[in-house]
């Protein structure tokens, strides 16, 4: 029987989706192949371990389906290399200065807002392209030119989100969150806020619990009061709320199947989801014998954390392609800012000056899944360029 990732798991790491990527040449595995290093800084060990092995499992599998790739007319292989950070900021401090100082990389990312926090200024001073995630948008300008966004755009699966909502279902007329007490929390509250405003949806507020409550009865009760017509919930607030009578639209960014069964399908029936999900029709046709062979090796669910990390994997391979290059930070960098990058779920750029100061935050295809008859059904999508422009027009400064 697989395992599923339950929602309380997944919601332990809320929105810390982060990718570490590590370049650099380094000696040949095999006649003619040179190994790129990539280098990650994450939790291994403990609760955020167990969460985060399956990306770590997947990005290894994906490695081994890009095989070798060439640069310039030199054959080139990823050498992944791991540090377990700990979910701290001493723990990012400690894996960065080995994966810098001691294996030489060149590109690097820490998961988790704290040990992304702590390590950026390390990464700035020794001139090593940064892919941070988890980090609130005044960490990225001008005055840090090498830290990039590392994850998709909450900005921007926002505006998305918020377009389809106001097509879909006109009658909708007022909105609410109920999130936690955290950095990514509170700025969810902005981008959903924004975007309702933007769309002619009255914002009735947001209500915050502690990180690590297990009682979410008092928190749900607060919410049902205001009975919104669209709520942000991740299941375990959505539950109670549903048992108090509350009958309006539910979202939240991530989904596993084995949701259903931890909370019964009255509850996730109509259940929408808002960032990119690797489930049905939804996953690309080149990722299907990749995700289908995850699975069998492994016992677990090709989810949505292990998704997005591939798909770094795919765009940050084709940055060094169109670069030319493995090891020169400044044409890596320029060409971050100013290529169109593929990947499989489609092309990813970056940009969004108008929200970040620079320019470093990743745009790529915005999706809406629904949750209906058992099976995850996308209904929404829109194109980099349009999330792009969209998200430009309402949160642009």
């Amino acid at each position: 029987m697989k395992k599923w990732l339950s929602v309380a798991a997944i919601v332990v790491l809320c929105l810390a989706l982060v990718v570490g990527i590590a370049c650099g040449g380094g000696e040949e595995e095999e006649e003619g192949v040179k190994e790129v290093k990539f280098g990650w800084g994450l939790p291994m060990t403990g609760i955020y371990g167990a969460v985060f092995l399956p990306s770590k499992q997947a990005l290894e599998l994906a490695n081994e389906y890009i095989g070798e790739f060439t640069v310039a007319g030199e054959k080139y292989k990823w050498d992944l290399i791991f540090e377990d950070n700990g979910w701290t900021g001493a723990g990012g401090v400690a894996s960065a200065t080995k994966l810098i100082f001691e294996d030489g990389v060149n590109i690097m990312t820490q998961l988790g807002a704290e040990s992304a926090l702590a390590v950026q200024t390390i990464c700035e001073e020794a001139g090593v392209i940064f892919f941070a995630g988890g980090l609130a948008l005044d960490a990225l300008g001008p005055d840090k030119p090498h830290t990039f966004y590392g994850q998709t755009v909450g900005y921007a699966n926002m505006a998305a989100f918020f377009k389809y909502v106001s097509e879909a279902y006109p009658e909708v007329k007022t909105a609410s969150m109920v999130n936690e007490d955290t950095a990514n929390g509170h700025e969810m509250a902005v981008q959903a806020a924004g975007a309702a405003d933007y769309y002619g949806i009255e914002w009735l507020g947001a209500e915050f619990y502690p990180p690590g409550t297990s009682e979410f009865y008092p928190m749900a009760t607060k919410m049902a009061s205001k009975n919104p017509d669209l709520c942000y919930a991740d299941l375990r607030n959505l539950q109670p709320m549903r048992e108090m009578g509350w009958e309006g639209i539910s979202f939240f960014f991530m989904w596993g199947s084995g949701n259903s069964d931890q909370y019964g399908w009255e509850t996730v029936q109509g259940y929408l989801v808002y960032y990119p999900a690797p489930f049905g029709e939804a996953l690309p046709e080149s990722l299907r014998p990749m995700a289908a062979e995850y699975e069998d090796r492994f016992g677990i669910e090709f989810g949505q954390l292990a998704y997005h990390y591939v798909m770094q994997l795919y765009w940050v391979t084709d940055a060094l392609k169109k670069a030319g290059t493995v090891d020169d930070v400044g044409q890596i960098m320029a060409t971050l800012e100013t290529e169109t990058l593929d990947t499989p779920m489609g092309p990813v750029k970056y940009g969004l000056s108008e929200i970040d100061g620079i320019g470093h935050l990743p745009i790529m295809p915005c999706w809406v899944g629904e949750i209906r008859d058992g099976e995850y059904h996308l209904v929404f999508e829109m194109s980099a360029d349009e999330a792009e422009a969209l998200t430009a027009e309402i949160f642009g400064k």
